[in-house]
């Protein structure tokens, strides 16, 4: 059985040797024709190690990973389904959509479109496009384990899965994983780009703190902001998690409401913007005035986990170790048993919010995965409900720095504005 470290190796190598790709005319393409080549040759090379003839893919991140689509479709219900068919030959590879899509295909992806009528059978559309290619027998990877999100019905997917009785179906989601994981230098960019925005986000709703000022209006700040200062509205909509008060902090994947802050409240932004997909996800806090004694204490606390937890991070170095470094931190302070995730402190990021690998316990499949350059990491080791505080009414305690794995370190991007409490 092949783990993620295998085949991030494969990736690594597979890389070195960037497929030329058929050119086509796509004047929205995100990137260059030879960034989709490194992906290409990543996927080859990972279907060579896994002895498949073409990846069926109907995620729709990495359906855009992959081909460069861009679709409003995929905020609808999964009525219209997109597929990409990747084969070892790229001139084989196909992305299978609707004839409403013909311009946006056409426009945002190098690959040759296969498209369906609105009246016709989507899922009888992918079939035939395997079958056109000779793959309808053959074996297949379709992404079908953790953290996949198949564009499709359940029933519709049971259906595609049926029509294929001569294929042997592989699951490769690990595998997926596992390519888009190390990220390349224009994507590094994007999520470069997208933390620099979120900060302006996050400082102008820091400045706008005063006693009444809501949750809400805080966000709505932030976020004009950013849009200000060159973010743009996409398929990829912001992710902001604002909130304050006792009462809200068990509510913390939530959205801002319309409560009024008050002084000697945390003030708990998470979250961030998106740049041609590539997310940011970063938190800070913000008092006016100061926190109780405990609370402020407890934070910093958090802030020394998280200090030591991207200390302990580096290429050749498992990911366990951070995971370690910042739980030693939480023992020596008496609150090791009050980790709000006590099996990671961390993940990926990039198209998707939350991506693998993440920032596992040694001894974990993720904390064993070692650390390599074009990682981009979230770490977040977070305390929370000690001395009886089941309900989280003492605070959220933590900070999240975003960070890039280099050839010699570890870049942390997020470093505009501090760890520690902002105090208005």
């Amino acid at each position: 059985m092949v783990d993620l470290n295998g085949l991030l190796e494969t990736v690594e190598r597979s890389r070195v040797n960037p497929i030329m790709l058929p050119a086509r005319d796509a004047p929205n393409l995100e990137f260059s024709l030879d960034e989709y080549g490194l992906r290409y040759a990543a996927a080859t090379g990972l279907m060579r190690q896994l002895n498949l003839d073409a990846l069926v893919l109907v995620q729709p991140n990495t359906i855009r990973y992959m081909s460069g689509l861009q679709t409003w479709l995929w905020i609808l219900p999964p009525l219209l389904p997109t597929a990409v068919i990747v084969t070892q030959d790229p001139g084989q590879a196909a992305l299978v959509a609707t004839v409403v899509e013909k311009g946006g295909v056409e426009a945002t992806s190098w690959m040759s479109p296969s498209l369906y009528e609105l009246d016709n059978d989507p899922i009888a559309a992918i079939v035939g496009a395997l079958a056109d290619r000779g793959l309808d027998t053959g074996r297949l990877g379709f992404e079908l384990g953790l953290g996949q999100r198949p564009n499709l019905s359940p029933a519709d997917h049971q259906r595609l899965v049926a029509s294929l009785p001569g294929a042997e179906i592989v699951d490769v989601a690990l595998p997926i994983w596992a390519m888009r994981a190390l990220k390349s230098a224009d994507e590094i960019s994007r999520l470069r780009e997208a933390v620099r925005l979120s900060e302006i986000g996050y400082m102008a709703a820091l400045d706008a703190l005063k006693p009444g000022i809501t949750e809400a209006e805080l966000t709505r700040i932030a976020a004009a902001s950013m849009l200000a200062a060159g973010a743009r509205p996409s398929v990829t909509p912001m992710t902001l998690i604002f909130l304050a008060g006792p009462e809200r902090y068990r509510q913390v994947v939530q959205p801002a409401s319309d409560r009024p802050i008050g002084a000697g409240e945390q003030v708990w932004l998470d979250g961030g913007c998106s740049v041609e997909g590539y997310r940011a996800d970063f938190i800070r806090s913000g008092v006016i005035g100061r926190l109780s004694d405990s609370a402020e204490h407890y934070y910093e606390v958090a802030v020394q986990a998280l200090d030591a937890a991207v200390e302990a991070l580096g290429p050749g170095r498992k990911l366990g170790d951070s995971w370690s470094a910042a739980q030693t931190c939480f023992d020596d302070a008496g609150v090791g048993e009050y980790t709000l995730i006590p099996g990671q402190i961390g993940h990926s990021i990039g198209l998707d919010h939350w991506e693998l690998p993440l920032i596992g316990k040694p001894g974990s499949e993720q904390g064993e995965v070692i650390a390599r350059p074009g990682m981009v990491l979230c770490v977040e080791p977070t305390i929370v409900g000690m001395d009886g505080d089941d309900e989280w009414r003492s605070g959220l305690f933590t900070a999240e720095d975003q960070v890039v794995v280099t050839e010699s370190g570890v870049e942390v991007l997020t470093v505009q504005i501090p760890r520690t409490l902002v105090r208005r």
